[in-house]
């Protein structure tokens, strides 16, 4: 038996990239490395400890299942979504009682829950308050955090480790994350007196961390940043401080099962939704949907121009050759079909005409069509989607210089050689 596909991250880029943040905000401002859902996918636990190696001082989760993934981590780890109440004993638990959970305080209401909970546990409990400058999703207008400032500041059970904000238009609009960031500044200056010296402020995710010393604070959220795909830059024509310098970290790979001929005329899969124009030769890949392989949906404007103009292409490689192919037909639950038509004398020295050759399904070129940013832009999507969609089974292969080669459990990582990278 083997995978029907293999997910390869690279933990040199990811390296590469945390240098990159470091670079565009400088010595003076802390690094908080975003880990959601599983790291994007990509496994938290592994993860958050070569992010911490290579530079963050705080791990932000959104939930507290997600927290006690990274229970051990020797830094303070970040929840995003409100919460009220941990119970006793568990990693949730011991993470509280070390100090090293924090949460962030949505209302008024909330922070007496707050209270409360840090009372039934006995610590002095460290929260981020949020001041909500214009995304409108959590936290609480400027008038209702100046009301928790001195519930916090009254109750010794709480210490206020941050204050925060969250930008709407972080990749869009310059103009926007300014106005937003005037409100939080305009808000800590009137409220100086209750914010300690220690209390760090915190607003930017990736992109907005990439347009200046301006918006940076204390601290930056990064997320997208670290696994190199925030390299399709600004939307607002801005120049974004080293965005073009990210290494994408993650490569799906799997292989043909089965290739034939086909007539000219012939329909391919359900829906008819490919016919083949001429005599073709086509592929099968064992991943679809259920893998996370993006589908088209019945009614998305590309469907139509699909046959003419593919959204979805894989790399087909044999050896030192390799070539791109589209995508055609529906996406399956367990399989995809490619149009190998004018490749077969490259794959002829393969089983098959090919049977066995590797289909790369997200590459690291950018100038590929396979590159996932690529592939999600004209989906209509966004790369974090891509990301998540990736299915935990599908076993994950860490890549670092001169690693050793093991394999370990499933859904953790294993460990492969490659040649030192070329970019240091």
């Amino acid at each position: 038996m083997s995978d029907n596909s293999l997910i390869s991250v690279d933990f040199d880029a990811v390296d590469h990239n945390m240098r990159v943040v470091r670079g565009a905000v400088g010595p003076g401002v802390a690094i908080n490395a975003v880990v959601k859902a599983d790291a994007y996918g990509l496994g938290a636990a592994r993860m958050a400890r070569r992010l911490v190696q290579a530079g963050a001082s705080m791990l932000t989760v959104y939930s507290p299942a997600q927290a006690e993934a990274l229970e051990g981590m020797p830094c303070p780890v970040l929840i995003l979504q409100p919460v009220s109440r941990i119970e006793r004993g568990g990693s949730i638990h011991s993470m509280l009682v070390s100090g090293r959970l924090h949460l962030v305080v949505h209302d008024i209401h909330h922070v007496a829950e707050l209270i409360v909970l840090a009372h039934e546990h006995g610590v002095r409990l460290p929260i981020h308050l949020e001041v909500d400058t214009g995304l409108a999703r959590g936290g609480c207008t400027p008038d209702d955090a100046a009301r928790i400032l001195q519930a916090v500041a009254a109750n010794p059970s709480l210490t206020l480790a941050g204050v925060m904000t969250h930008f709407s238009h972080a990749k869009t609009s310059a103009e926007r994350c300014a106005a937003q960031m005037r409100t939080f500044d305009l808000f800590v200056d009137a409220h100086r007196a209750l914010i300690p010296p220690e209390c760090l402020l915190h607003a930017a995710s990736t992109y907005a961390s990439l347009r200046g010393s301006a918006v940076h604070a204390g601290m930056v959220r990064v997320g997208i940043a670290w696994t190199g795909y925030a390299v399709d830059g600004p939307e607002d024509g801005e120049s974004i401080l080293g965005y073009s310098d990210f290494r994408a970290a993650i490569r799906w790979t799997s292989s043909l099962i089965h290739v034939r001929r086909i007539a000219r005329g012939t329909s391919v899969g359900y829906g008819w939704a490919w016919n083949a124009r001429r005599d073709s030769t086509i592929g099968l890949v064992p991943v679809g949907y259920a893998d996370g392989y993006p589908t088209l949906c019945t009614d998305s404007p590309q469907l139509a121009r699909e046959q003419a103009e593919p959204s979805r292409w894989v790399r087909i490689s044999v050896g030192d050759w390799s070539a791109e192919a589209p995508v055609i037909g529906a996406v399956n639950m367990d399989q995809i079909c490619v149009d190998l038509t004018g490749l077969e004398q490259m794959l002829a020295g393969q089983p098959n005409g090919g049977l066995g050759a590797e289909v790369e399904l997200y590459g690291t070129d950018r100038a590929a069509r396979n590159y996932l940013p690529t592939i999600a832009s004209r989906l209509g999507m966004r790369s974090y989607e891509l990301l998540c969609r990736l299915n935990p089974r599908i076993p994950r292969v860490a890549i670092e210089a001169a690693a050793p080669l093991g394999r370990v459990e499933q859904g953790s990582f294993r460990l492969a050689v490659r040649a030192a990278p070329d970019v240091p």
